[in-house]
């Protein structure tokens, strides 16, 4: 938003100097991008009138205007489409000094053939704007002669100003100048004064309906007749032109100055034009269309605000008009539009009819609702003044359910400890005044927010208010008192904390994907629709490219991730994700969210070279890598690893994790088909599993095992089973049976093929025996050993394939 200086100190002293005052404002949340310096070094520049216009004997595109300088008439060639006989415009005499040429004046010249005694001027050339479509006209009654300087006041310094979403009362010229006086300790002065009303009642002159009270809490309107449509004044236009606005014509250029001046967007409709004088706010109709002030013609649904007359839509709410009842030279009668509409109505239909216009930028924002008949007001009396305009008697204010204001409770205590500072009471309720905040209460302050601040809602924005008036480089840098305690991670953070570590230092590389998926997720996995996994919530308002619902499991995230990078030629991949999946509560209630963690392999499990050997990743693989994060979480239960079923994973190389008992995750290799479908072409191996419980186990008291002082004994044992025996119901066997004086029990090696009867497998183990009371003799170990066998042939029906020596620790 750009803001003359100019203009602002109509309503607030300016005691600082341009680059100090951006500075304040900056500090204070508006920050100034920029500040421009218009009509420096502009001389040689008076007001001229056309007298008549005549073609250019050698350019289709020329003409030649005979101009009165107010000394004499003479001939300048232009090229402006909008040059006129009887304008007035500025011309630059001979020797001018332009912005674009500021140490070299301007010369007569000989332009295709004909001689140009100056140059009539455009706004760009003036050095007030960009706009190169035409010379700049005057007000009729500027005097001709006279220099430039006397009719614009060109010489202006403007602030380009950044405006917060949550500041709407800073998108205005009074807004800024609020906020200088509240910073500065100046006086504001509003712009108001009540219209002079000389026509007959407004009432009998138009009919306001409101069949949508939603998307239009309120709606003001004020009738002007017998306007003549001209150019504004030159102060205007001026004013008008810094802001980065073109003139258009009085009316509409009021319309756009009020917008300016107070925020508040207005619209100007011929009211001859409108169908019986009737003006109806609602939803737009099924299949209506209407042609916009810009010439498109635009298709409107169902949730379009409207504003139509008794036959049909005459403007889109909050947005643009259409042409059918715009203003035009032959406008006589006026109705000025100043409403309050709905904030998201209007971005909702900004956004999807791709239009955005300066009046959407501010009732997207929120506008004043206490303020449209001030501003209707103020458009009326300018029309009566510049335009000759009769003023009807009273506002047309529709406003069934006033908006009242937030009145909120402030403790002059909690801000100084929030702050840090020692601020008076008084001195707080000073600041908040001169944000014209109703203030009541000395020592706890009850505080009513005026309507045009929507962002002052809760204690703690006014204690920012506060903070902004009264000087962020005021209050002291100094540490908050504390209450003794110390700050740091919870458990839950530092358990997760060395999960993630410690899976890192194992090769994985950590992966983020996002908290959606694509419904259709779920389907490429063939999970059955009464799988729990089914049960995701979905997303009102979806983004395509990341999913429809909240995830229910990591996989789906890590097979694109893997699919990516396949594709990409990253062939081997160890990567891991510790994040949140939703799993949908009761009907009405809120989502269950669960911590897993999922690690996806594929590829090489090393790089091929000496001394290793290219080896692809295996099932025992990620089963290592599970045990090895139990390990980080530093699990002190029972952890099993059992045969599973899962229809993504691959049968008979499928498991589930037990924790005491409980099932805390399933791992496996994913399913060729699953694969293919997620444009995966070679063996993947995935494991999820539930964070809560990997870590938590570590809750679990651990028995405390001193370091033996006497050597072990190890023995090695082949054991002969039916294949379909479990390695895991071995061990057991072995640990019933070795008890308290086996130590570990490691499975070594499996083995099926010659030497071993078909149907069963040798498993071989390394055992390992020990005692705290002293060295255990062969006869001890022996009986510990027959104990084991024994017991694996009772149960199993096992066959030993061989014992090997026994041998003492040295």
């Amino acid at each position: 938003m750009k803001v003359s200086l100019e203009w602002l100190s109509e309503y607030v002293d300016l005691v600082l100097s341009p680059e100090r005052l951006a500075d304040v404002l900056s500090m204070a949340g508006t920050e100034v991008e920029r500040i421009h310096t218009l009509g420096a070094r502009v001389s040689g520049v008076v007001v001229a009138r056309v007298v008549k216009v005549k073609e250019h004997p050698n350019a289709d595109r020329l003409r030649i205007a005979v101009v009165d300088d107010g000394a004499a008439e003479r001939e300048v060639v232009c090229g402006a489409p909008n040059l006129k006989a009887g304008m007035v415009s500025a011309l630059a005499l001979p020797g001018a000094l332009l912005p674009a040429s500021p140490d070299t004046g301007l010369s007569e010249s000989v332009i295709r053939g004909v001689m140009s005694h100056g140059m009539l001027l455009s706004e760009d050339e003036l050095g007030l704007s960009d706009d190169r479509g035409g010379i700049i006209e005057l007000e009729a009654g500027a005097v001709v002669g006279s220099d430039i300087h006397e009719v614009l006041p060109l010489e202006d310094m403007v602030l380009e100003l950044e405006i917060t979403p949550n500041r709407p009362d800073c998108m205005s010229v009074v807004g800024i100048a609020r906020e200088v006086a509240a910073l500065t300790g100046g006086e504001f002065r509003w712009p108001y004064r009540e219209p002079v009303e000389d026509g007959g009642p407004a009432g009998d002159l138009l009919k306001v309906r409101l069949v949508d009270r939603i998307g239009c809490p309120r709606y003001s309107a004020r009738v002007v007749t017998g306007v003549e449509i001209r150019p504004s004044p030159a102060w205007m236009q001026r004013r008008l032109v810094a802001s980065g606005m073109r003139p258009i014509s009085n009316v509409v250029d009021i319309t756009n100055y009020v917008l300016l001046e107070m925020g508040q967007p207005l619209h100007a409709f011929d009211m001859d034009l409108l169908t019986d004088t009737t003006i109806v706010v609602r939803k737009a109709e099924p299949g209506e269309r209407m042609t916009t002030l810009d010439g498109v013609e635009r298709a409107l649904d169902e949730d379009c605000l409207m504003i139509a007359d008794a036959a049909r839509a005459v403007a889109i709410a909050g947005i643009m008009g259409g042409e059918d009842s715009e203003v035009t030279d032959a406008t006589r009668n006026v109705v000025i539009e100043s409403a309050y509409f709905d904030p998201t109505a209007v971005m909702l239909t900004s956004r999807r009819l791709a239009l955005r216009t300066e009046a959407s930028s501010r009732f997207e924002r929120g506008t004043d609702p206490g303020g449209t008949a001030r501003a209707a007001d103020r458009a009326a009396e300018l029309m009566r003044e510049l335009a000759g305009g009769t003023v009807a008697v009273g506002v047309i204010d529709e406003y069934p359910e006033p908006i009242v204001p937030v009145a909120i409770e402030l403790r002059p205590d909690r801000v100084n400890r929030v702050l840090g500072t020692d601020i008076e009471a008084s001195e707080m309720a000073g600041i908040l005044g001169r944000l014209e905040a109703e203030v009541e209460g000395k020592d706890a302050l009850r505080v009513t927010a005026p309507t045009f601040r929507p962002d002052l809602e809760r204690e703690i924005d006014l204690i920012e208010e506060i903070a902004r008036v009264h000087g962020y480089d005021r209050i002291p840098s100094l540490l908050p008192a504390g209450g003794g305690l110390v700050a740091g991670l919870t458990r839950e953070q530092v358990r997760q904390a060395k999960l993630v570590d410690g899976l890192v230092s194992l090769g994985l590389s950590e992966a983020i994907t996002y908290s959606f998926m694509r419904p259709g997720d779920l389907e490429l996995m063939r999970l059955s629709a009464e799988d729990p996994l089914r049960g995701a919530v979905t997303l009102i308002n979806p983004v395509a490219e990341t999913g429809e619902a909240m995830r229910t499991t990591l996989l789906p995230g890590l097979l694109r991730l893997a699919s990516s990078n396949l594709n990409k030629g990253n062939r081997d991949l160890a990567v891991f994700e510790c994040g949140r999946v939703f799993m949908a509560g009761a009907e009405g209630g809120l989502p269950e969210e669960v911590e897993r963690v999922g690690i996806l392999i594929c590829g090489r499990v090393s790089d091929a070279g000496w001394p290793t050997e290219d080896r692809a990743a295996d099932f025992f693989d990620l089963k290592g890598l599970v045990e090895d994060a139990l390990s980080i979480c530093g699990t002190a239960v029972k952890a099993v690893f059992s045969p599973a079923e899962a229809v993504f994973l691959l049968r008979g190389r499928a498991a589930e994790l037990l924790l005491d008992s409980e099932l805390a995750g399933l791992l496996g290799q994913l399913d060729p088909a699953v694969a293919v479908a997620f444009d995966i072409d070679c063996e993947v191996y995935v494991a999820e599993m539930s964070r809560d419980l990997l870590t938590g186990a570590a809750d679990v008291p651990r028995p405390y095992v001193p370091v033996g002082r006497f050597p072990n004994v190890k023995v090695d044992i082949a054991v002969v089973v039916d294949s379909s025996v479990e390695a895991r119901q071995i061990e057991e066997e072995i640990h019933v049976r070795g008890g308290e004086l086996l130590r570990a029990a490691r499975l070594f090696d499996v083995y099926e093929g010659p030497q071993i009867p078909e149907g069963r497998k040798s498993l071989a183990y390394a055992l390992e025996f020990g005692s705290a009371e002293g060295t255990l003799t062969d006869t001890e170990a022996h009986e510990r050993m027959d104990g084991i066998i024994e017991g694996l042939r009772e149960r199993f029906g096992a066959s030993i394939r061989g014992r090997d020596s026994i041998q003492e620790d040295s």
